[in-house]
């Protein structure tokens, strides 16, 4: 499948999955207010986030991983052509939830090692910048190469029920095989990501002319947000899940 046949198929699918996007929606409006209720005032900028701040941000982590299997499994249901409705969603949440915990805690491992390796060489070299600079560089780019390499593992655990090390294994192989596609892909969600998020400032920048109690104003302004955030989570989803059911080797591997 090509690049701009994904993202089309991807918008496709989104526009046929709207009860997933209001589900998301809902999730994140919620915990975007809660954050703007429990955050400290702007101006204390010593007082740091509060017990009950941390708990919510917590919560939401460990909420976030159901919805994010479950999202997939929606998804990948949508984009076989199958029934996808709530069913899909809350049992794909609860049946990938250890498996999408375990690989992203394996994921941020991995990233982790190569982020550490560049703060000791900045700590250590501190005073031989010649040296320092090139290996912090050196470092976080192998620590980009590896997140980029690891990509499509989430895919392979949910559309092909894989477990965590053989979905680490098979999307480093995919990756490299399809690398330029990714990339492209990538790309223009990006650019469309970024566009959006021009808008998105306007209409903010219009909220906080409008509202001065500055509060209040990102609360209105969480339910714009938190709508684009979540139709453009389904729509990336959307995207990589229809390259990667299309990847002809992906059981060759």
């Amino acid at each position: 499948m090509g690049i701009m046949e994904s993202i089309s198929k991807g918008f496709g699918i989104t526009k046929k999955s709207m009860g997933l996007v209001f589900l998301l929606f809902v999730f994140g409006l919620i915990f975007n207010i809660l954050n703007v209720l429990l955050a400290p005032p702007v101006p204390d900028s010593t007082q740091g986030p509060s017990p009950a701040l941390i708990g919510v941000m917590g919560l939401f982590v460990l909420l976030s991983i159901y919805f994010q299997g479950g999202s997939m499994a929606y998804v990948r249901d949508a984009v076989k052509g199958q029934t996808a409705g709530l069913g899909s969603f809350l049992s794909g949440g609860g049946k990938y939830y250890i498996k999408v915990l375990f690989l992203g805690l394996a994921v941020s491992l991995i990233v982790g090692v190569f982020v550490l390796l560049a703060a000791l060489a900045g700590a250590f070299l501190q005073d031989k910048p010649f040296i320092s600079v090139p290996l912090m560089i050196l470092c976080a780019a192998f620590g980009v190469y590896f997140a980029v390499l690891l990509f499509l593992s989430p895919y392979a655990i949910v559309a092909d029920e894989k477990g965590v090390g053989t979905a680490l294994k098979l999307s480093i192989k995919l990756v490299k095989k399809n690398i330029l596609k990714l990339l492209g892909i990538s790309g223009l969600l990006v650019l469309i990501g970024f566009g959006i998020g021009l808008l998105l400032g306007g209409v903010l920048a219009g909220i906080s002319i409008g509202i001065k109690d500055e509060k209040i104003s990102q609360l209105v302004f969480s339910f714009p947000s938190s709508f684009v955030n979540s139709f453009l989570g389904v729509f990336v989803t959307a995207a990589f899940m229809n390259f990667y059911l299309s990847l002809p080797d992906r059981n060759n591997i």
